[in-house]
């Protein structure tokens, strides 16, 4: 069996590591929110110049999904 020691240690150890995987998600999550963000503005440019060019009559268009802001 083991000792309120080794029990302690283990747990101290698992939950160091918990932590650090957690930190490094969260710094990961950040990351692609911000790689997220800088597609914004290129996006909404781009679907303005698609309105533009789908009032054109030699242009066939298809169906593209918008960009939906979360609030």
């Amino acid at each position: 069996m083991a000792t309120p020691q080794e029990l302690y240690d283990e747990t101290k150890t698992r939950l160091d590591l918990n932590i650090a995987k957690a930190q490094m998600l969260e710094r990961e999550i950040q990351e692609k929110v911000a790689e997220k963000n800088k597609l914004v503005q290129p996006i909404m440019e781009d679907q303005g110049a698609i309105k533009q060019f789908a009032k054109l009559a030699d242009v066939v268009t298809e169906t593209t999904e918008t960009l939906k802001p979360k609030i």
